[in-house]
Order: structure tokens, then sequence, then C-alpha cells
């Protein structure tokens, strides 16, 4: 009777286990590549490195923010989110450059090695008008 209990309690914790060690595997740091579509006022488009943290269920990333011509760093978009012990995640971001506003939204999934996230960045220019454009980025683990 005992190791019929021990058999149920192991089959019912098993979930709970594996659950967690799905949000243990996700915890640390990634690194990967930003692509965005070219904004009408740029050069080109985005290629930029992203680097993103998990730590719990929260998650940040950082990445470089460029001047027009693409030729040098005039700052950086931080952003935030939260990640589930799926690994599915959701990110947001805003920040303001040469006058105009942005605001990044990013979801994607996480694994153990790496992931993949999608989203649209709004560019929104003092007179008021939007542009939106396309990202996509691809992320592995960073080696310690």
């Amino acid at each position: 009777m005992i190791s019929r209990i021990l058999v149920l309690a192991a089959v019912a914790a098993g979930p709970l286990l594996s659950s967690d060690a799905s949000a243990q595997s996700l915890q640390g740091k990634f690194r990967g590549t930003y692509v965005c579509e070219k904004l009408p006022t740029t050069r080109d488009i985005l290629r930029a490195p992203l680097d993103l943290a998990v730590d719990g269920g929260g998650v940040v990333f950082a990445r470089p923010l460029f001047n027009l011509d693409g030729s040098r760093v005039a700052g950086s978009e931080l952003g935030r989110g939260t990640i589930e012990d799926s690994g599915r995640l959701h990110l947001t971001s805003e920040w303001s450059i040469l006058g105009n506003t942005a605001r990044g939204d990013y979801s994607g999934t996480l694994a153990s090695t790496g992931g993949t996230l999608t989203g649209t960045q709004t560019w929104t220019g003092a007179d008021g008008s939007a542009i939106r454009r396309a990202c996509a980025a691809a992320l592995v683990r960073a080696p310690k």
C-alpha cells in the first residue's frame, strides 16, 4: 500500500518538477542578432547585437541605438518583460532619439539553448505621425 502511495505521489509531482526544471534551465544570459525593416529615414535595415537576461520570471534586454546612417551608437534600447515556465516571453521598451519616441513590443519563445523573438517598433515623430516596422531576433545561450 505504501509503495502505491509513493508511486502516485511521484506521478502527481512529476509535472511540478518538470515545470520547475524547465524554468530553472531558462535562467541566465543569451546573446543574438536583432534585425528590423528599413525605416524611411534610415539608410538600410537594422542589424544589431542583442543581449537578453532571464532572472526568475523577469527578462531584460539591451541593444544599441544608432544614428540615421548607422555609423555611430547614439544610445541603448532597454526593455523588460516576463517569461512563463513554458519559455513564452513578452518584452516591451520605450525610448527617445533625435526628437522621435519609439515603443517596442516583442514576443517569442526561449529554450535552454536559445530562442526567437518577433515584434514591432512604433516610431512617433514630433508632429504625431507614426511609422511601424517589423523586427525579429535569434538568440543563443551566452558563454559563461
